[in-house]
Order: structure tokens, then sequence, then C-alpha cells
């Protein structure tokens, strides 16, 4: 992460911190698998640097993905065909889910509640 420049007379905001869920850990785990048996471990690193990208932008603008389905979770898109899953929080953005968005979208909701829950 580049380091922000401070301008005299002025506070820099605190960046929040991110907290990945296991299911997070777990589907990210399973997308790059998927996507290693398709493509090749240059791809792999291509999809893990635009996730790294878009965490990035998410810890300087939290508010950046849209509610999903009008409840607390946000969703931001990877890459067409993935999409992460967090929640933003006063301290932190909890990391849910990296979901394949080609994937039986009757479980998406599951999933990312059963990822919220302590």
């Amino acid at each position: 992460m580049h380091r922000a420049h401070q301008l005299p007379g002025y506070s820099q905001k605190a960046l929040k911190k991110v907290i990945w869920t296991p299911t997070a850990r777990e589907s990210l785990r399973e997308t790059t698998n998927f996507i290693g048996e398709i493509w090749d471990e240059h791809v792999i690193d291509e999809f893990l640097n635009q996730l790294d990208f878009r965490i990035e932008q998410i810890i300087s603008n939290p508010e950046l993905a849209p509610p999903f389905n009008n409840s607390e979770f946000r969703q931001l898109y990877i890459h067409k065909s993935v999409s992460l899953f967090y929640r933003n929080y006063s301290n932190y953005i909890k990391i849910l889910l990296v979901w394949d968005n080609r994937q039986n979208p009757a479980q998406l909701q599951k999933k990312i509640n059963n990822a919220n829950s302590p």
C-alpha cells in the first residue's frame, strides 16, 4: 500500500482493518483453484492482483459497492464473473464471500448470512 501524503492542517482518516471470515477464505481458495483448472498461474495472479486492488478501494471508500438486495451487505465486482461480498462496520470491513456469479444464486443469500454470523 502506498503512503498517503498528509497536508498541513488536515488529519488523515484512519484506514479500516479488513477481516476475512473462514467462509471468505474458503471461497477464495475454491475460486483460485477453479481458475487454475481452466487457465494458468498467470491468470490466477492477475485475479489476485485485481482482488487486492478492489480491497484497497473499499478500504479507502467502504461505501463504494452498492448494497446487495437492500441489505447491510455490499457486492463489489472483482471481475465480470466474480463478486466480493462484504459488510462495512464502524471500525473494520468484514469480507464475507468470494462468489462466482455463475453459481446458483439461490445459495448466495444463505452463504452470506452464514459467513456473517458470529
